[in-house]
């Protein structure tokens, strides 16, 4: 299962942090799927993708 969280003029580190402090993928490790968290960040300034990261 892959969780994407997207922040605008954020950093894609605070989108994975977020992911935890929440515990978005909490429901989702019982039933042994693989989980992949992916954290994005769009610029505004470039109108475009700026950072991604996958944990």
């Amino acid at each position: 299962m892959v969780l994407m969280l997207f922040k605008l003029n954020g950093s894609a580190t605070e989108a994975l942090a977020q992911i935890d402090e929440k515990g978005y993928l909490i429901p989702y490790t019982a039933d042994g799927r693989e989980l992949v968290k992916v954290g994005v960040n769009f610029d505004h300034e470039q109108r475009n993708l700026g950072e991604w990261k996958t944990n």
